[in-house]
């Protein structure tokens, strides 16, 4: 039994060797980095308030214009996009157009006149970040007399 007990050891020995020569010093796995539809807008500068209260005599009064107060910015990871503009307001007493201004990030659709039906405002939108000033044009004839109207513009960045 002295043989044995040696032999029997040894054996151990080499199948133990052989286990630990088999563990790796490295291993891997798989990442998956996922990115969704990101299309977000957001307006800059404010609540704005467009005066009419001076004109040429013998002229309708003077439009009221406001190209620097608020901007549009815009990050989108898709393409084929555009981005709408709409008004609330559905009986308007003056004429409101809107018209976007140093474009980046897009082309500039031609100036809105504001209603409640969602309008082309940039085009050509795809996987970019974007931005334009907001130009606001306020008109109104000495026929419409005075008063005041309050829209809730809406900007979309949508299909399209």
């Amino acid at each position: 039994m002295n043989r044995s007990w040696p032999a029997w050891t040894i054996a151990a020995c080499l199948i133990c060797i052989p286990l630990g020569a088999l563990a790796a010093n490295n291993d891997g796995h798989t990442v998956t980095v996922q990115v969704a539809a990101i299309n977000e807008l957001a307006i800059s500068g404010g609540n704005l308030t467009l005066t009419m209260n001076t004109a040429t005599p013998g002229a309708d009064p003077d439009d009221a214009l406001d190209s620097s107060s608020c901007d549009l910015a815009w990050t989108t990871n898709e393409t084929t996009r555009k981005i709408t503009v709409e008004t609330d307001l559905v009986a308007q007493d003056f004429m409101l157009l809107v018209a976007a201004q140093g474009v980046s990030g897009g082309t500039a659709a031609a100036e809105v006149t504001l209603s409640t039906t969602a309008d082309d405002f940039v085009v050509g939108v795809s996987e970019t970040i974007g931005s334009c000033d907001l130009a606001y044009t306020a008109c109104a004839t000495a026929a419409q007399g005075t008063g005041t109207d309050l829209h809730t513009i809406t900007y979309t960045l949508t299909g399209a």
